[in-house]
C-alpha cells in the first residue's frame, strides 16, 4: 500500500486495503453509464452530427510559430477534466470548452476513433486522450514553459522539473488522481437526489436541446448513483463522508502540515500536486459534499483552497 491514513476506523481500514485503480473506476463509471443509459434510451438518438472529421495526426511539435490552440472536451463535473483546465488557467492558456452529451458522446464520434472517455484535447488538431497525457503535452510546450516559468519569477520555485516531478508534486498528484477523485462519485451522489443535483450543470450548456438537458439529467443521474455505489462496495466504503474527510485529513497533515505549508510544495508557490488536487475538489464545486469538505470543514484545507483560487485566477 502506498499510503497510510491517521485514522483507524473500519472504513479508512477499507479503504486503505483496497488498491486505487483510476482506470478501473473509470470503466466502472463509463460502463454503468452506458449500460443504463441505452436500456432507458432504447431507440432514441440526440447526436447532433454525423458527419466525420478526420484528425490531424502531427503532433504539436513545441512549434512557436503558430499560437497554441486548445480545445478541451469534457464533463463539467468530471475531476480530471477539470485537472486539466486548471492547469491551463495557471499557465495563462487560453482554451475552448466542448461539452459532451454523456449518453450519447456525439460530440466525439465524427472524429475520436475507439477513445469515448474525457477529457479529450485538441492542442494545435492533434488529439490527445485522458488528463495525465494532456498535461504532459502542454506542459512540453514552449509557450506554456514560459508562462510557468515566468509566474515562477522570485520565487522559492527553482525549476521546471521541481514544479512537475518534485517528490511531493508527484505524491499528492498521485492521491488525487488515485485517492480523491475516485471518492467524489461517491460523496456527490449519496442519493438518487443528491445524483440527480449533480447533473444540473447540463441547464446551463447552450449546445443541449432541452429534450437532451432533461435526459442527461434524468438517466444520467441514475447511471451516476449506480456507478458510484459499485465504487463503494470496490473500496469497502460504508461511510462516503467519513472516507472522504479521513482522504483530506491526510493532505492536511501530510501536504500542508497543518498551517505550517501554505502549499503542499512546501514553498511559496503551488506545484503540479496542489494543482491536481485543488482541480479534483473544483469538479464540485457548487454541490452539498463540496460545501461540506471546503467551506464547513473550514481550518487548513480551507485556507489552502482560497490560494489555490487565488493563484489559478491571477493571469
Amino acid at each position: 500500500m502506498r499510503f497510510s491514513f491517521l485514522t483507524s476506523s473500519s472504513s479508512s481500514r477499507a479503504i486503505i486495503s483496497v488498491g486505487r485503480s483510476r482506470a478501473l473506476e473509470e470503466k466502472l463509471f463509463h460502463s454503468s453509464l452506458s449500460k443504463t443509459s441505452a436500456k432507458l434510451l432504447r431507440t432514441r438518438s440526440f447526436s447532433s452530427s454525423s458527419t466525420s472529421t478526420s484528425i490531424d495526426s502531427e503532433t504539436t511539435g513545441g512549434s512557436t510559430s503558430v499560437p497554441l490552440s486548445v480545445t478541451l472536451y469534457q464533463y463539467a463535473i468530471c475531476p480530471f477534466c477539470n485537472r486539466a483546465k486548471v492547469f491551463l488557467s495557471y499557465a495563462s492558456q487560453s482554451y475552448d470548452i466542448v461539452e459532451v452529451n454523456p449518453l450519447t458522446k456525439a460530440e466525439l464520434k465524427p472524429w475520436s476513433g475507439d477513445y469515448k472517455k474525457v477529457p479529450i484535447a485538441k492542442i494545435n488538431s492533434a488529439q490527445i486522450n485522458g488528463s495525465k497525457e494532456i498535461i504532459h503535452a502542454l506542459a512540453n510546450e514552449p509557450s506554456i514553459r514560459s508562462a510557468i516559468d515566468t509566474r515562477h519569477t522570485n520565487s522559492q520555485m527553482t525549476t521546471m522539473d521541481d514544479f512537475i516531478h518534485g517528490t511531493s508534486a508527484k505524491q499528492w498528484t498521485e492521491f488525487a488522481d488515485d485517492d480523491l477523485a475516485g471518492l467524489l462519485y461517491p460523496n456527490i451522489c449519496r442519493t438518487l437526489v443528491d445524483s440527480y443535483a449533480a447533473f444540473g450543470y447540463v441547464k446551463d450548456v447552450p449546445t443541449f436541446s432541452t429534450l437532451q438537458k432533461l435526459s442527461i439529467q434524468g438517466i444520467g443521474s441514475v447511471a451516476m448513483y449506480i456507478a458510484a455505489s459499485k465504487i463503494k462496495s470496490k473500496r469497502g466504503i460504508t461511510d462516503e463522508r467519513e472516507a472522504l474527510h479521513t482522504a483530506l485529513s491526510r493532505f492536511e497533515t501530510e501536504g500542508l502540515l497543518g498551517t505550517n505549508n501554505a502549499f503542499s510544495s512546501g514553498l511559496d508557490t503551488p506545484n503540479m500536486g496542489d494543482l491536481a488536487v485543488f482541480g479534483v475538489l473544483k469538479s464540485v464545486e457548487g454541490l452539498p459534499a463540496h460545501d461540506d469538505a471546503i467551506e464547513n470543514r473550514g481550518g487548513a484545507i480551507r485556507d489552502w483552497y482560497h490560494r489555490m483560487q487565488t493563484e489559478v485566477e491571477r493571469n
